[in-house]
């Protein structure tokens, strides 16, 4: 027979071996008839686990409880990954994060890294969105291997464009030989899941000799907190 289990919000689907002994263990094969029968049962009970899901996943969003509601509609999608209906709710959910929480900051492109103001958290999606314009001024001599990026935190980064909009992750709290932070592109839109949790800071990537003017409107939304 067949079991459900609700447990921490999650729902999982136990089958339990019947204690009778199957047909083909007493020497003879089941009819077609009989296939159909248990395929009809299957389906049945497929359909009562989905259902059990949906109605799930309404609760929980009707309690306020987001995370738990999308647990719910991605069980779904383990089991009919093609219902577009479940995607298109995920979907919204995702959107809505972004409506309920978001912060603005200028950017002073002259200071060099700035702290956001925000904290960001490891696998949970947020959003910069940037405007503005800046002017950027190099009066320096170079050799021909151009600019050499000895040290993240003041040089230029030679993996994304000159002159745009770049994030860093900073830990709140240090841990002993923890390795530098990595910067990354975030350029005028950008839509990330973090790879650890910490403080966002941000600035315009330029030479360190370079003189910059100006200020940038950066839009921070999603899973973000004050620290």
């Amino acid at each position: 027979m067949f079991r459900t289990r609700i447990q921490n919000g999650f729902v999982s689907l136990l089958v339990i071996a019947a204690t009778a002994t199957p047909l083909w263990a007493q020497g003879t094969r089941p009819s077609p008839a009989e296939i159909k029968s248990l395929d009809s049962k299957a389906a049945k009970v497929e359909q009562d686990f989905l259902k059990s899901l949906v109605e799930l996943a309404t609760d929980y969003e009707k309690a306020g409880d987001v995370e738990r509601a999308k647990e719910m509609l991605q069980s779904i999608l383990k089991i009919k990954p093609n219902s577009e209906s479940v995607k298109s709710k995920l979907t919204e959910f995702e959107n809505e994060v972004f409506d309920r929480k978001s912060t603005t900051i200028d950017l002073d492109v002259s200071r060099g890294w700035t702290n956001a103001g925000v904290m960001v958290t490891k696998d949970q999606p947020i959003r910069v969105e940037a405007t503005g314009s800046y002017r950027l001024m190099v009066n320096e001599e170079l050799g021909p291997k151009g600019y050499v990026q000895k040290d993240a935190a003041q040089d230029l980064i030679s993996s994304v464009p000159t002159g745009a909009l770049i994030g860093m992750i900073a830990p709140a709290t240090r841990k002993r030989n923890q390795k530098p932070p990595v910067p990354f592109l975030l350029g005028d839109a950008k839509e990330l899941k973090p790879s650890e949790s910490g403080i966002l800071f941000v600035r315009v990537n330029t030479p360190p000799q370079a003189k910059c003017t100006g200020k940038i409107k950066v839009k921070l939304s999603g899973n973000i907190t004050r620290p």
